[in-house]
């Protein structure tokens, strides 16, 4: 369905000024487009999908369809793994807070789970020593240092030795096994890449005879994005080609001679998610303070990412028409319907725009829907629209008796 100003208002009328559009097809383009780029180059190749970035049941559900495995953090997106039908052999666990309970129901079930900190590592103990019947494998996240100014504060040290004492206090239970590497450093560029595939093949020669049956290099893959945001950028925003190239190209040069080729294990979350998603909101008003000119709008900028700041996402103006000509400006100021001064959703944009149009911002589907509060509005809604005209309603709009139903 194409957008226009009679086809948002018509939807405004029912759903409210504000929703997301999530569009399914390009979500699922870009997980075979990416599968693609990384098999045609290491063919034993994986999508694991993060659910924290966008957890929408239809996404993930798209992921489970196609053959796709779910990379979760928590057990509630265990639970929604489950509900929707994808095989605990399908489902990887990352995360630095993992409870035992759900630990030891996993790996009954054969799901893979890569462990952070040594806490963890003494929970499979006490699971292995109480059932000495069972084998478990098990995965190891290492903590790599590739230049950056802050290390991360996941995974066992590599340099201190932790990650070596961690698989041998593993390995030396006689029921476990290590079997998984997981290795996730959150930066989008080429360069960054580079680096912890040669921090990785370091961990690798640390044990040259030992089998691997999975290497996952984690998520943080930049996904489609326009000239106007990629100009906004530091770094040329890499494709899912130049990703494949060095990760997929490197496992592939690495084993070359390897009688086993371990499962390359890739999590993307923003390379799918992101661009599959927008989200409209109407003007409200339109103010000058000062030299400047601010327009408020139905939406906020805590319905959006909130850790990326300073991006101006693709944006689009739907003007009614035979309701006046809008005024052009050259310098105005998209503001949120919060009472957060810093609530801003686009700035400086030079153009048309009155009272009454529809703004539409595109990228919104990274860490939108999963990460923002009921904050002085309850939730808004998730629609996709289809070629035939019809708006399915993905996710209804909260009420304010959703918001406080908990509360005593």
């Amino acid at each position: 369905m194409e957008l226009n100003y009679k086809v948002l208002d018509e939807i405004a009328a029912e759903y409210g000024d504000s929703f997301y559009i999530v569009n399914s097809d390009v979500f699922r383009e870009n997980y075979e487009e990416m599968l693609s780029a990384f098999t045609e180059v290491y063919p034993n190749t994986r999508i694991a999908y993060s659910y924290k970035t966008n957890y929408i049941p239809k996404l993930c559900k798209i992921v489970k369809d196609v053959g796709g495995a779910a990379e979760i953090v928590s057990e509630m997106e265990l639970w929604l793994a489950e509900k929707i039908g994808v095989s605990r052999t399908d489902i990887y666990y990352n995360g630095p807070y993992k409870k035992a309970q759900f630990i030891e129901s996993l790996l009954f079930q054969g799901g893979h789970i890569n462990i952070d900190a040594d806490y963890e590592a003494e929970i499979i103990e006490n699971i292995a020593r109480q059932h000495p019947d069972m084998e478990f494998q098990i995965g190891v996240r290492c903590n790599v240092d590739i230049g950056q100014e802050v290390p991360s504060r996941f995974g066992f040290d590599v340099a201190s030795g932790a990650l070596e004492n961690a698989m041998k206090r593993l390995n030396q239970i006689s029921n476990v096994r290590v079997n998984g590497l997981h290795c996730h450093i959150p930066f989008r560029t080429l360069d960054s890449y580079k680096k912890r595939m040669e921090a990785l093949f370091k961990i690798l020669n640390m044990f040259p005879q030992y089998e691997w049956d999975y290497i996952s290099l984690g998520g943080g893959y930049m996904g489609k994005v326009d000239d106007r945001m990629a100009e906004q950028l530091s770094y040329n925003p890499p494709t899912f080609s130049e990703y494949a190239s060095i990760i997929a190209g490197g496992m592939r040069d690495y084993f070359a001679d390897s009688a086993k080729h371990p499962t390359l294990i890739i999590e993307p979350g923003s390379a799918l998610a992101a661009n599959a998603m927008k989200y409209v909101m109407r003007v409200i008003d339109i103010k000058k303070v000062r030299d400047k000119q601010i327009a408020n709008l139905s939406g906020s900028s805590y319905q959006i990412n909130p850790s990326v700041k300073d991006i101006n996402r693709p944006i689009t103006i739907h003007h009614a028409e035979g309701i006046g000509e809008p005024k052009e400006y050259e310098c105005l100021d998209m503001a949120g319907y919060t009472c957060i001064e810093s609530d801003y959703l686009y700035k400086n944009y030079s153009g048309k725009l009155a009272k009454g149009d529809f703004v539409v911002l595109d990228n919104v589907g990274s860490y939108s829907v999963v990460m923002k509060p009921p904050f002085i509005l309850p939730d808004i809604p998730v629609l996709e629209l289809h070629k035939e005209g019809q708006v399915e309603l993905v996710k209804r709009a909260q009420t304010a008796e959703d918001v406080f139903m908990y509360y005593n």
